[in-house]
């Protein structure tokens, strides 16, 4: 199983010479499976970052290395976690079939909310003149969806060759979303691997249970680190109540969890790459300083973990 990140930052895109290093494209991760030469594709959510992931898997749909069907998973429905897909390019190619499955909010499922995003007058195609073949699904708390060789999403195991197992977490915050968020936690049905994505939470200090008892033992988490402690509790600009968690409510629920890797992501669009190496440094230093075995990762857009026999990290490309 290889996670390779492409958007890693939260609200809004940040194009900007600072942030160069982690990158400015916000939430999109990929997650891919080589099975019998054939790799297949599982999406976590299509903000600005899933337009250079369509980039990055188009070749292999051409040269028949890469099932043509496969699935995006949304976290929810807000304009940083689904605007990239309007610039997918496997949307203009024939014979591409995407599942787009996640939550239905305010009678609104995934379909509805890109149609009317991609509706004259302010926009130059409409959702239906797409070339690729849409299926939608709707997402609910505790459910499992298994992914098979073919790259089709089903919701029982049955005698298909399944490639991910994924369960599902929906949690309700008091603020942001307010019609909830999907956390996913994804298995390598193969290596038995496992990362939990868990990210537009605001989290509690100490730990929020829930999230702690779903991401139990997994060997990869990828959390919401919005904030430093000090923006939160600051007087000045109040982001309590935004839906976003701190780097410490990240590493408490890690540490609970008994996680192996704990992965930032989801980044203020404030903070500069040389910020984010900062905090990165801080947090590292008190977890060895308190003898922890986890490790603290950042993520970074075109970098990417390996978690097949043992968990390898591979830097972005130049």
């Amino acid at each position: 199983m290889l996670i390779t990140f492409f958007g890693v930052r939260g609200s809004f895109p940040v194009p900007d010479k600072n942030m160069l290093r982690f990158g400015g494209n916000t939430s999109s991760v990929l997650f891919e499976k080589n099975v019998n030469g054939k790799k297949v594709y599982l999406f976590i959510d299509s903000g600005f970052g899933i337009i250079q992931a369509g980039k990055y898997i188009l070749p292999s749909f051409f040269n028949g290395t890469a099932s043509k069907e496969f699935s995006i998973l949304f976290t929810h429905l807000h304009p940083d976690h689904t605007e990239g897909f309007t610039f997918f390019a496997p949307n203009f190619i024939t014979g591409i079939k995407i599942h787009l499955l996640g939550p239905s909010a305010l009678k609104k499922n995934v379909g509805k909310v890109l149609k009317e995003k991609m509706a004259p007058p302010t926009y130059p195609i409409e959702y239906k003149d797409l070339k690729s073949e849409r299926f939608h699904g709707i997402v609910e708390d505790e459910q499992k969806i298994y992914i098979t060789s073919e790259g089709k999403p089903v919701y029982s195991a049955g005698n298909n060759k399944i490639v991910f197992e994924i369960k599902v977490m929906k949690s309700f915050a008091p603020s942001h979303p307010q019609q909830g968020c999907l956390y996913y936690r994804i298995t390598d049905v193969e290596t038995k691997k496992s990362a939990a994505c868990i990210w537009d939470i605001e989290s509690r200090r100490g730990g929020d249970q829930r999230v702690i008892a779903f991401s139990k033992d997994a060997d990869i988490m990828i959390h919401d680190t919005q904030y430093t402690d000090e923006e939160y509790d600051s007087d000045k600009m109040i982001v309590q109540g935004f839906g976003h968690s701190t780097y410490t409510m990240a590493v408490e629920n890690a540490l609970k969890a008994n996680v192996k890797m704990l992965v930032g992501f989801h980044y203020n669009p404030a903070h500069t790459d040389q910020k984010l190496i900062e905090i990165s440094g801080e947090i590292n230093k008190k977890l060895q300083e308190n003898g922890s075995p986890l490790i603290f990762h950042l993520s970074a857009e075109r970098s990417s973990i390996e978690a097949e026999n043992e968990i390898i990290i591979k830097d972005r490309e130049s």
